[in-house]
């Protein structure tokens, strides 16, 4: 599948003073913006209809949008931008299906990030006509086959239909809950228009439901859980320099803008739905090859608290992530599951310490490599098994001092043959200069050994160190 797409991400902001000292927390000054009634509040009829509305699943409905949306597409490219692809025929159909499916060989960045974003319009779809996070997968899984037998005279492709429907789905959710946070149920006349613009942008197909329904001027309570308990939202802008193997000191000169949101709270918030808690972060960088060089989306699933006492909170999580490294010295990204351990240590009135140790498989993981034995393709396709570790020193809802580390073995199913080992760190240190502003710094190693079947052994190693300004809401 051949597919060009932009990410839009955008947020209210909602303002947090640096934390200085550890002293107790000031009362939360009321914030102006979106109203919706209390947790506690009474609901009263039209709340109730209108929750049940909500709720109500409408899997037909589902199934014509999803086609639809590969109609428009199929249309676009075939008439619009007259793509040699997407003229196909019965023939070409009969083909498809009587050959099955196999590996492509499109750009790191279209198939690990392209995919998924697309894949993100087919969960709307089930997501915005009441189906549960889980079962939105066949419907993913129906769109991503769909569009690769019928809409492509070239052959369909097995990565497309894993990377499609199962990363669809993380950043689907991902952007519906964004658009969330813009909407305001109870807005009026030119805020109201910018509102829906803005949610539409983040999620187009539920923008689409919301014109058809009426929904965009029906005035009614904003509903509590389009709003989470705890959000941060930062940014980071600097410079970095990159080493492809070989001292920094003549690695390759860039600057970059990093976004960074955390959503809910894994750690301690109240989990009911998968991605009522999410961490996301998109890293945008010069002289790159590709616009986006860094990409990830963690998101909770379902959590089962072990220990809890005033101090410490420990649970057992099941996330879902979906990341992509792209950079002129390695690639590196994919689908994966998660479980572990999640823990969290008051340590005074304002700081806090969190620790996470997962187990991640992966579905399939894209692997930079020197002989991946696909014409076109210069990295691998595998399912991995790994371990993560991530260390956050905090103040508020600051993050000054990060750690993570991992390590993965992946399995070569496409491409030269054999598996890699990767190991990778990250050490991160992010100092509140004044209220909002903060000064830090971050280095970053991956290290490759991969063992070819037919070609000697290929160590890499790659370090990047950053230096930036951050800014925190």
């Amino acid at each position: 599948m051949r597919l060009a797409c932009a990410l839009l991400v955008g947020a209210p902001a909602f303002a947090q003073e640096a934390p200085c000292e550890d002293a107790p927390a000031p009362e939360a000054p009321a914030r102006a913006g979106p109203r919706s009634p209390p947790a506690d509040a009474p609901l009263n009829e039209q709340t109730v209809r209108e929750d049940a509305r909500r709720e109500k699943a409408h899997p037909w409905l589902a199934v014509g949008e999803v086609t639809a949306i590969n109609l428009f597409v199929w249309t676009w490219d075939r008439v619009l931008a007259n793509k040699d692809w997407a003229k196909v025929s019965p023939s070409t159909w009969a083909k498809n299906l009587r050959t099955g499916f196999v590996w492509d060989a499109d750009g790191f960045l279209t198939n690990q990030f392209a995919h998924p974003y697309h894949g993100s319009l087919y969960y709307t779809a089930a997501r915005d006509n009441g189906v549960p996070y889980a079962a939105a997968l066949a419907f993913t899984l129906f769109g991503s086959a769909q569009w690769e037998l019928f809409a492509e005279n070239e052959l369909p492709s097995a990565n497309d239909l894993i990377n499609t429907s199962v990363g669809g789905m993380a950043i689907g959710e991902g952007l519906y809950r964004l658009s969330s946070l813009a909407l305001d149920t109870e807005a009026r006349g030119g805020e109201r228009f910018v509102r829906e613009l803005t949610a539409a942008a983040m999620s187009p197909v539920r923008g689409f439901n919301r014109v058809v329904r009426g929904d965009v001027t029906r005035h009614e309570p904003t509903p509590p859980d389009w709003r989470p308990s705890d959000l941060s939202i930062w940014g980071n802008l600097g410079y970095l320099k990159l080493g492809d193997g070989r001292p920094l000191a003549w690695g390759e000169d860039q600057f970059f803008l990093h976004a960074a949101m955390r959503y809910g709270d894994m750690y301690q918030g109240d989990i009911r739905r998968p991605f009522d808690a999410f961490d996301a972060r998109v890293q945008f960088t010069s002289k790159e090859s590709s616009f986006i060089s860094h990409a990830r989306i963690q998101g909770l699933l379902l959590k089962a608290s072990l220990w809890s006492t005033e101090k410490d909170e420990l649970r057992f999580g099941l996330l879902q992530q979906l990341s992509i490294v792209d950079t002129e010295a390695y690639e590196l990204g994919g689908q994966s599951v998660e479980a572990g351990l999640l823990h969290e240590r008051q340590l005074g009135a304002r700081s806090k310490l969190r620790t996470a140790l997962l187990v991640d498989g992966s579905l399939l993981t894209g692997i930079s490599s020197e002989h991946s034995g696909v014409a076109g393709r210069n990295y691998d396709y595998g399912p991995g098994l790994g371990l993560n570790l991530q260390v956050a020193y905090m103040r508020g809802a600051w993050e000054v001092l990060t750690l993570e580390a991992g390590t993965s073995h992946i399995v070569v199913v496409d491409g030269s043959g054999g598996s890699h080992q990767v190991f990778t760190g990250q050490l991160q240190a992010d100092i509140p200069v004044y209220k909002r502003l903060g000064l830090g710094t971050e280095l970053n190693w991956f290290h490759r050994h991969s063992r070819f079947e037919s070609y000697p052994d290929v160590e890499k190693d790659a370090y990047q160190l950053r230096v930036f300004f951050s800014v925190h809401y």
